[in-house]
Order: structure tokens, then C-alpha cells, then sequence
């Protein structure tokens, strides 16, 4: 275990807020950005939940491939490759000339980045395991306000100097955040496994084996999937609902990144506090609690008739998904075989990948086809049920396993 674990942490944490506070800050534009490009009417939620499913769809194929390489030749080298091809395929987005070239775009950022899956793999492979509810709260707490100082600060430059220049301040994010991780972080790193010299191809077989190698692996990602389809489902949407709640408004940037950071400040604060509390009193019970309060808070939602009983919502999805984020990622650690963290996050990111593809995907068609706020209905009665099967979950005290020598 490398003694280096908590300095690293700290490292890695300043970063990845630094990162998810810029990958946020264009998230909630992005609608405006689209229509800004020549889209208007429908199409605009169509080309909304495309956007964000070709990204989810290739960050999910690439998943594994990365966890793989983590496995071979470190962790560290991972986030980096992560957040300065981030900051070069922002630079290039805000630079598009039409929604087919920002498209394209999206779907490279995909394959090439995934910071927080990076960033996670290398805190948990060096992180005692009857730390890792605590040690990835605090990396979730990171994330979480990022992604609630980020919304804000896009919307206000948005509102003042276009949608143009938040793409450039996400880049600056991102650069500056990857120098953190390049001067500051130090890894241990030495290969366990001696079937890393073999093919690569030979080893994602062997990751993928995984996913077979006992029962509750498997539950684990399918509740990732299950329960990230009925989150996600309104992700790109939710800025046009805050259009629709406030059509005469003359700052709908600042508004809808309102909206995100009260989820992120909800978030984030779930985030500490259950994953110490899943390192004490296991994490079933959180994550059944956590998904049925997520389904109704987009229940509600879809529902609202005003803007602030809509930013309530998002503040009650905050808290549930900071909880199941955290402990479902702690479960994870406990369960990757020793010197196989990086596959285990690596089938992890496939499994929230396409929870990310496939539901921004379905929403954007059902809000073309029936209403902007059936998504938010559907997407909370998915994550009720998805919620139900938490239960075949080990209860408190039983212990969990782990595969493979882990």
C-alpha cells in the first residue's frame, strides 16, 4: 500500500474540482449553444440528448481499453491522458461551426477522456479498503463542487461574453487541473499481475471475466446502469424546462447553472457523509433510501408548476444521487481483485457510460414525441424500481467478497 495515499488524495481532489468545475460550466449551455448553432424547435432536445449519448456511448466502449492500460502502466498516466485531451477537444468545441461538427466533437471527448473514472481508480488502488466509503466521499465531495461552482460560473460568462468563451474556460480548467495531477501526484506504482506482458486483448478477456467471476459484481454494475438510466434521462432537458418555467427571462444561463449547483452542493454533502456512514453501517440501506428519494425528486420535477419547487427537486436528486454514487463506488473497491482496480472501474465507466447514452437518448425522444416533462416521470419511476433490487444486496454485517486473491 503506498504510503503516499493521502497526499495523493488531496492532489487528485483539487484536480478533478478543478476539471468537473469546467467539463460542468458548458453542460447546462449546451441547449442554448445548439440553438446558437442554427438548431431551433424540437430538434433542439433531439440534438441535446444525441450530444450527451455519443459521448456516454464512447466512453463506455473505451472504458475498459483505459482500465486495462491503468493495469499495465499506471494510474496516474491515466488521468493525465484524460484531462489534456480534455482541454484540447473543449478548445476545439467552442469552435464549431455547426451541431454536426460539435457533434463530433463530443463523441472524441468521450473516448479520449473520463477524469472521474481515472482519478477514482488511482485513489482507490492505493487506499486501505476499510477506508474506501470515507477516502471516495471526500473524492465525491471534490466532484460535487465542481460541479457546483462550475454551472455558475459558465451561465455568468455565457451571459456576458458568449457561449463561445465558456469553452474556453473549461479548457483552462482542464490544462491547469492536469498540471496538478503531472507536478504534485507521486505513484508507487509496480504491476501485480505478471499476465500484464501478455496481449491486450488477452487481458480484456480476463477483465471481462469479471463481470461473471460472482454474483455480486455483476448486481453492482447493473445497479450503477439501472439506476444512471433513470438519473440521466433528464440531464440534457432540464435547461429547457428552466426555459419554459421562465420564458421571459433575460439570464437563463445563471438560472439553469442555479439549478445544477444546488444539486451539486446537495450532492456533495450525501457524498461525505453516507460514505462514511456505508463504511460503518454497510450500504444497502443507502442505496434503497437513495434511489426511491431520487425517483420522487424527479417526480417531482416533471411536475413542478414553478422554478423554485423545480429547484427543490433538483436539490432532493442531488442528495440521491450523491449517495448511490459514493456507495456503489466503495462497493467496487472492496470487490476488485488485487492489482485489478483498474479493470473493475474500467467495466464500471462501460456500465455508467451507457446508462449516460442510453438515457439522455430516450429522454431527448420522449420529450420530442410526448412532452418536455414525461422524461422527468418515466426517468423517476425507472430509478424507483432499479431502487428494488438494492435488496439482494449482503445486509448489514455480512461480509462482502471479494474475487480472484483480492
Amino acid at each position: 500500500m503506498s504510503s503516499n495515499w493521502r497526499r495523493n488524495l488531496w492532489a487528485v481532489c483539487g484536480a478533478e474540482l478543478l476539471a468537473i468545475a469546467g467539463f460542468s460550466a458548458f453542460w447546462p449551455i449546451i441547449p442554448y449553444y445548439i440553438q446558437f448553432l442554427g438548431v431551433q424547435g424540437a430538434a433542439v432536445a433531439t440534438w441535446a440528448g444525441m450530444i450527451s449519448a455519443v459521448a456516454s456511448l464512447t466512453r463506455g466502449v473505451a472504458g475498459p481499453f483505459w482500465g486495462a492500460l491503468s493495469d499495465r502502466y499506471g494510474r496516474k498516466l491515466m488521468v493525465e491522458r484524460a484531462m489534456f485531451a480534455g482541454c484540447i477537444l473543449t478548445l476545439l468545441m467552442g469552435l464549431a461551426h455547426n451541431v454536426e461538427q460539435l457533434t463530433l466533437l463530443r463523441l472524441l471527448q468521450g473516448a479520449l477522456t473520463g477524469t472521474v473514472t481515472a482519478a477514482m481508480t488511482l485513489v482507490a488502488s492505493a487506499t486501505p479498503r476499510e477506508r474506501l466509503g470515507e477516502t471516495l466521499g471526500k473524492l465525491q465531495l471534490a466532484i460535487y463542487l465542481g460541479q457546483s461552482l462550475g454551472p455558475l460560473a459558465g451561465g455568468l460568462v455565457a451571459d456576458h461574453w458568449g457561449y463561445r468563451s465558456v469553452f474556453g474556460m473549461t479548457s483552462a480548467f482542464l490544462g491547469g487541473a492536469g498540471l496538478i495531477v503531472l507536478l504534485l501526484v507521486r505513484e508507487n506504482f509496480t504491476p501485480v499481475m505478471r499476465e500484464e506482458h501478455g496481449p491486450l486483448t488477452g487481458q480484456l478477456r480476463r477483465d471481462w471475466k469479471l463481470l461473471f467471476a460472482g454474483s455480486l459484481l455483476g448486481l453492482v454494475l447493473l445497479l450503477r446502469f439501472a439506476l444512471g438510466v433513470g438519473a440521466r434521462m433528464t440531464r440534457p432537458l432540464a435547461p429547457l424546462l428552466v426555459q419554459e418555467l421562465l420564458p421571459e427571462s433575460q439570464v437563463l444561463g445563471i438560472s439553469s447553472g442555479l439549478a445544477v449547483t444546488l444539486n451539486g452542493i446537495s450532492g456533495a454533502g450525501a457524498a461525505l457523509l453516507l460514505g462514511r456512514a456505508a463504511d460503518r453501517y454497510g450500504g444497502r440501506r443507502i442505496l434503497l433510501l437513495c434511489a426511491l428519494l431520487g425517483g420522487g425528486a424527479l417526480i417531482l420535477q416533471g411536475s413542478a408548476p414553478t422554478y423554485g419547487l423545480f429547484l427543490i427537486g433538483q436539490l432532493l436528486l442531488g442528495l440521491a444521487t450523491g449517495g448511490t454514487l459514493v456507495t456503489l463506488s466503495a462497493y467496487l473497491g472492496r470487490l476488485a481483485p488485487r492489482g485489478r482496480a483498474g479493470a473493475v472501474y474500467g467495466l464500471d465507466t462501460l456500465a455508467m457510460a451507457l446508462s449516460n447514452a442510453l438515457g439522455p437518448f430516450a429522454g431527448g425522444w420522449l420529450a420530442r414525441w410526448f412532452s418536455l416533462r414525461a422524461p422527468f416521470v418515466v426517468g423517476g419511476i425507472l430509478m424507483g424500481l432499479a431502487g428494488l433490487a438494492v435488496l439482494r444486496l449482503p445486509p448489514k454485517g455480512e461480509k462482502t467478497p471479494s474475487y480472484a486473491g483480492g
